[in-house]
């Protein structure tokens, strides 16, 4: 199955999180806005399947089933990134604020691409500089497992000589099983349909 999905990607034009960064030439672009067409790779298939382990930010072992029962909102950044992760990462923030759903009904993900640099410790001290709450849950994962998850989200990356990561920005919604319903590419983009989205799913 892995084998199979490093072939469907595909680098396509990034953007780059260093000081000189430019906006993605696919910012803006709706990628998936119907609730119920998923999209991916793999796009009948739950995100859910991937049993890959991963380590929070609190150093604890969790797998992406443990999602399941709840929506989740997921980003993929990393710590080093100064410009385009903390924006993405404040979007999320304000589609949680907008959407103000009580604790605990939603989940929000951030996962690292930096396998080498953002542990646990590292994704905890970002965690609390930009003062996630209880509900945002971050991952460092094996280079394998992130890239394979990158896939199925529809996610480019690539790695710099520096050890930077040029990336695409979007932000995905997961129904309670894992599927997309959801997906939204852009910094300070209207994610007003992904929270309607979300709104259906708390019903």
């Amino acid at each position: 199955m892995k084998s199979f999905l490093y072939t469907l990607f595909i680098c396509s034009i990034l953007i780059s999180c260093g000081s000189n960064e430019k906006k993605s030439a696919f910012e803006g672009e709706v990628m998936n806005e119907h609730p119920t067409a998923p999209v991916g790779t793999i796009p009948d298939q739950s995100i859910y399947m991937l049993t890959d382990s991963f380590q929070t930010q609190n150093n604890e072992k969790i797998i992406l089933k443990q999602f399941a029962g709840k929506p989740t909102v997921i980003g993929m950044i990393f710590t080093h990134c100064d410009y385009a992760c903390p924006r993405l990462t404040a979007d999320i923030k304000n589609i949680n604020k907008v959407l103000n759903a009580e604790e605990g009904k939603v989940n929000y993900v951030l996962i690292s691409f930096d396998t080498e640099r953002d542990t646990p410790d590292v994704l905890k001290k970002y965690a609390d500089n930009l003062r996630l709450g209880n509900d945002y849950t971050l991952l460092h994962g094996s280079e394998e497992a992130v890239r394979t998850l990158s896939i199925l989200l529809n996610v480019q990356f690539q790695k710099d000589a520096e050890g930077n990561f040029s990336h695409s920005n979007i932000i995905s919604v997961l129904d309670k099983e894992g599927l997309l319903v959801s997906q939204k590419e852009g910094l300070e983009a209207n994610h007003d349909l992904s929270i309607a989205s979300l709104k259906g799913m708390l019903k």
